[in-house]
């Protein structure tokens, strides 16, 4: 009987106080949904992307070759020690139709590097072709299109019209915008396509897909699958290193030896022309003597001059010769690239760093906002258990055990927290990571998210809810009990006021109204709840001041790296040879009507000796030939101090970030190296303000000392006079139309990469903006209900004394606006940190972003947090208006 009657005062103790109760539910709902949510985030996205890989079996290696491979890199290749399974297939990059668009067509895949069928079928007779999906919205199944070749690369395709049978989603490339570089176009492939192999008419396989027995079951983003994925490598190069100049031997004997036959071939000819020509003037010098007819003078010369051509010919023959025994002697050996997944695709790793950065925030934000929600959770029940001082005096005087009615405050304390702990979970695991998943998937391929639960966060959430509310509800009645049943039927003494500081200030304490003195003796009367007030809005306003911060950080990075500090649109690369003809027309470019001016520069793409968490930089190397008109080109500024650089007869200005990552000052000396491990030492005079990329920026006099060498323009900067993406874009076409051109570089594709990463970054602030602004409003209305709760009995007297609804409003609230206020500032303080943080943690190794902290985001903040506070005051004053006075008055009795 005793249990079920405390069983009901226990319902009654939470339906009698659902206001508390659903403040301490949202309160943990916000925190655990915030908490548990990013932690998920980044283990679920790396889940997704596994399990795509693993379900198509993605190569562990791909090798090409400058040559192809022929039957006897087949072998090598697939003898390399560890190698599981090798497949050897072809590509061809076209163009579709008559349109820009290159795409790479491949073979059809094998049991690795597979493609997921998104509509249609699978290629299965000839003429069919599976097309990338993201082109099924300007082509069609069952569409005839034709596969177009530029001049530029050998032909290896049977037919050109093939019939779209289906479209496909490959696991070689999860990026939407950034499929590498061709040779045709614009510069750069806009998809891919597979055929079946009998499409292709080679000697040569143009890729081998690996997979290797030692990273088999590994998970492709931990640290053993990445050391072993670099040991094979390593091994795989050491392998084709040899095989290179065996090959080149092989292919120069057999050349000699076609040349040889050929040299005898013609020597043979030589030879019986040498002796129809002899015979014939032999023939001449008789008929001579024997005085001929005109007739027979003429048949013999006829035939002599016949023969004198035949020589030429000969001797024509005979020269073409020398020059392909020359071009096979100078000839190279061939070049083979082996690629591990990330350097294959750029969208391996922007897509983990991606799920590593919420990883990032989950480390801050969420524990930040947590801390704040146990906090105030913590003192909402340890205020609830000093309300019911009276109901524990009743229950103790019943003769109820101190265990059995501490029950009622635990257990009031184990549902509200197990509640909003449960509801916040659910939602963190199934809501949060989704909106995080789509948010980063507009950039990449990747599709339906694999939720995962995860059991370690989920706990130490519910640990924490729990101990803020079941552990005060513990403590706080342990020490309440100690009391005896008839002084527990009292009220608790009210707190003793003291002189405070201002009162020894008599020039400021004299100036001050009454109220004004009563609010400041009040503030340091209540201390504690002074400081939670104090601590709960700081925490908030700084949750808002990283959010925003973060959102400022990176709004509009394009516009200032493009528009401020870079100005040229595209850079288009040279071949090391390029003919006279072809060099003419590229300078013809100066006097295009679209292009506003143009420089001549060096361009190379250097490495760091030394490796970052993500490997060696890469890291673009500008020389201007004409140094003077550079800076229509690219601004070179410090940052900081805004102080404009030069390009100095010695030395070298580099971007901040690379500055940051290698460690280096002015003054320091740098080392970089190009593809064929060339180095380049440097001193740095400057380091620039730069947002997306590495650049290091030399004079030609500074290049020349340290490169060793004498400066060659091999690329021209280009800036258009309308620099829209459709104009980049025919530009770059027009370019690449030059048997000449190596690359172009654009900066509209720079852009569109970035865009992405900052959608989802951004995507990403907002959710958590509005979880702070939710927070901030939860905390300042349970921290106002705490203070007026404490104090009602103070706020009847003063309204039977007279004061106006208004008046008594205001004797309470502006304590708390006050205490907002210092809350406010010390939020400043606490965000401007977390920001800093958060900045320097976030972006990738190529992006910066912007340090500085804008005076619109912090009044904006504190904006939000004010208003909350004024807001929240309605409610007050409506609940003070209707204040029972006479039942606070007489609780005391």
């Amino acid at each position: 009987m005793r249990t079920r009657q405390l069983n009901k005062e226990i319902k009654r103790a939470i339906t009698g106080s659902m206001g508390r109760f659903l403040s301490i539910f949202s309160l943990m709902v916000l925190g655990v949904f915030a908490f548990v949510g990013l932690k998920v985030s980044g283990p679920d996205m790396r889940a997704t992307a596994k399990q795509f890989y693993q379900t198509h079996q993605l190569a562990d290696l791909t090798v090409t070759s400058t040559m192809g491979l022929d039957a006897s890199d087949q072998r090598v290749i697939s003898d390399v020690n560890g190698v599981k399974q090798a497949e050897f297939g072809y590509f061809q990059d076209v163009l579709l139709g008559h349109s820009k668009t290159a795409v790479r067509v491949f073979s059809q895949a094998g049991d690795l590097s597979t493609y997921q069928l998104m509509s249609g079928k699978m290629p299965s007779q000839a003429r069919d072709i599976a097309l990338d999906y993201l082109l099924s919205k300007h082509y069609h199944l069952g569409e005839q299109i034709t596969l177009n070749q530029e001049k530029k690369t050998t032909d290896v395709l049977k037919n050109q019209t093939f019939k779209i049978v289906g479209f496909v989603k490959s696991s070689e490339w999860v990026d939407k915008s950034n499929f590498g570089q061709t040779l045709i176009g614009t510069g750069q492939l806009k998809g891919y396509a597979f055929v079946g192999a009998r499409e292709f008419s080679s000697d040569v396989k143009m890729i081998a897909r690996l997979s290797f027995k030692d990273m088999s079951g590994l998970s492709p983003y931990d640290h053993a699958f990445k050391s072993r994925a670099l040991k094979n490598q390593k091994a795989m190069e050491n392998v084709l290193n040899v095989q290179a100049s065996q090959r080149l031997k092989k292919i120069q004997a057999s050349g000699f030896t076609e040349l040889k036959k050929a040299q005898t071939t013609l020597n043979e000819k030589n030879q019986s022309l040498d002796a129809q020509i002899q015979r014939l003037n032999s023939q001449k010098e008789a008929m001579s003597k024997i005085n001929p007819s005109e007739t027979q003078n003429m048949a013999v010369t006829d035939a002599l001059k016949s023969l004198d051509d035949a020589k030429a010919q000969l001797v024509s023959a005979q020269s073409h010769l020398e020059v392909q025994k020359n071009t096979l002697r100078a000839m190279k050996a061939p070049v083979y690239t082996v690629n591990d997944r990330n350097s294959a695709d750029s969208g391996y790793q922007t897509f983990v760093d991606n799920s590593t950065r919420i990883d990032t925030l989950s480390n801050i934000f969420p524990v930040v906002l947590f801390a704040i929600a146990a906090l105030v959770s913590l003192t909402t029940m340890t205020r609830f258990v000093e309300e019911e001082r009276s109901s524990l005096g009743l229950l103790k005087a019943l003769g109820y055990t101190n265990r059995q009615i501490r029950r009622k405050f635990m257990v009031y304390g184990f549902v509200s927290a197990t509640l909003g702990a449960l509801v916040g979970a659910i939602l963190g695991h199934l809501i949060l990571p989704k909106i995080v998943f789509n948010a980063y998937s507009a950039s990449s391929t990747f599709s339906d998210l694999k939720l995962l639960f995860s059991l370690k966060w989920t706990v130490v959430a519910f640990v924490i809810a729990l101990l803020c509310s079941v552990f005060p509800a513990y403590w706080t009645t342990r020490e309440t009990l100690r009391e005896g049943p008839s002084r527990l039927f009292l009220a608790k003494a009210p707190k003793v006021g003291s002189r405070i500081f201002l009162e020894r200030v008599p020039f400021i304490w004299k100036k001050m109204s009454f109220t004004y003195k009563v609010t400041a003796r009040n503030l340091f009367r209540y201390k504690k709840r002074m400081l939670m007030t104090i601590v709960g809005v700081a925490g908030c306003t700084a949750l808002l001041v990283m959010g925003f911060g973060i959102r400022d950080s990176i709004a509009g990075l394009s516009v200032r790296q493009f528009g401020s500090i870079i100005h040229y649109d595209l850079i288009a690369v040279e071949k090391d040879h390029v003919s006279k003809t072809d060099e003419k027309k590229l300078d013809a470019v100066s006097t295009d009507s679209k292009v506003k001016r143009d420089a001549d520069i060096h361009f190379e793409v250097l490495s760091s000796l030394t490796a970052s968490a993500d490997g060696k930089q890469p890291v673009q190397m500008i020389v201007p030939k004409d140094q003077t008109s550079f800076s229509k080109f690219v601004s070179l500024k410090n940052r900081t101090s805004q102080k404009q650089l030069t390009l100095g007869r010695k030395g070298a200005v580099i971007s901040e970030k690379l500055a940051k990552l290698l460690h280096v000052r002015v003054g320091d000396h740098l080392t970089l190296e190009n593809e064929n491990h060339k180095r380049y030492q440097m001193n740095i005079t400057g380091i620039t303000e730069m947002y997306m990329g590495h650049y290091v920026f030399m004079s030609a006099s500074a290049y020349e000392k340290s490169a060793h060498a004498s400066f060659d323009a091999n690329a021209k900067m280009i800036e258009l006079v309308h620099p829209s993406d459709k104009n980049v874009e025919s530009m770059a076409y027009q370019l690449m139309e030059n048997p000449s051109m190596l690359a172009v570089s654009k900066n509209t594709d720079l852009k569109t990469t970035i865009q992405s990463f900052l959608y989802g970054i951004n995507s990403v602030m907002v959710v958590l903006i509005v979880c702070a602004i939710l927070l901030a409003v939860v905390v300042i209305y349970n921290l106002t209900n705490i203070n007026v709760s404490e104090r009602i009995r103070e706020l009847s007297t003063i309204k039977v004394l007279g004061f106006y609804d208004r008046e008594v409003t205001l004797y309470i609230y502006r304590e708390t606006i006050l205490l907002s206020v210092f809350g406010i500032f010390a939020g400043f303080l606490l965000g401007a940190y977390f920001h800093r943080v958060i900045i320097t943690m976030l972006p990738t190794d190529l992006v910066m972003f912007s340090p500085n902290l804008a005076w619109t985001n912090l009044l904006l903040s504190a904006v939000i947090t004010m208003a909350t506070t004024l807001l929240l005051s309605v409610m007050v004053h409506y609940k003070l208006k209707h204040v029972d006075m006479l039942g606070a008055l007489k609780a005391i009795d």
